[in-house]
């Protein structure tokens, strides 16, 4: 109630004032937004078009002590750097040299590597703020659960079969069909 009475008394007085009011209140205070702007246009007054901005910031210091506290994100995304570098030499050390050690570190560091991926996707798209609190804890489990099963089924693979770096060999090396 009081938003339609000030947009009606800051009609005239502020256009702008009274667009921002028009876009809490309702709709009509903003045709009068237009018969306003065209009334200041023809009488040939200066139009004042800046709107004062609050400051938004998203340092990582002032979202961290905001937040209540570090999280040390930084160290997690320096980890996942490493990890990715780690990848880069392990792969090929993995495939020149085929061992049960190189294939259960590689398949550590592969599943260490998508999860942490992983993590950060559920994080950032499965949010509280759309799907409520009960959906984002599950999808965060599930993704463990996830994570725990790609991981009990690479070490089976490696123990009981011929590894991970011998399969993509053998899977490299079938000819198709004449």
């Amino acid at each position: 109630m009081s938003g339609i009475l000030l947009s009606t008394t800051l009609r005239c007085s502020r256009p702008l004032g009274a667009l921002r009011l028009a876009s809490i209140t309702s709709l009509r205070p903003s045709s009068q937004f237009v018969g306003c702007v065209s009334r200041s246009i023809l009488s040939g007054k200066p139009i004042k078009l800046t709107i004062p901005v609050q400051q938004f910031t998203t340092t990582p210091i002032k979202m961290a002590s905001a937040a209540g506290g570090s999280h040390h994100h930084d160290k997690l995304w320096l980890l996942e750097r490493v990890l990715s570098l780690g990848l880069l030499g392990l792969i090929p050390v993995a495939f020149l040299n085929p061992s049960a050690i190189g294939d259960t570190i590689l398949a550590s560091v592969m599943v260490l590597h998508t999860y942490i991926g992983f993590k950060s996707i559920v994080t950032d798209y499965v949010r509280p703020v759309i799907f409520g609190t009960v959906i984002p804890p599950i999808a965060q489990g599930l993704l463990l659960l996830l994570t725990i099963a790609v991981s009990a089924g690479l070490i089976q693979f490696i123990r009981n079969d011929v590894g991970i770096a011998n399969a993509v060999k053998r899977v490299w090396a079938i000819k198709p069909a004449p």
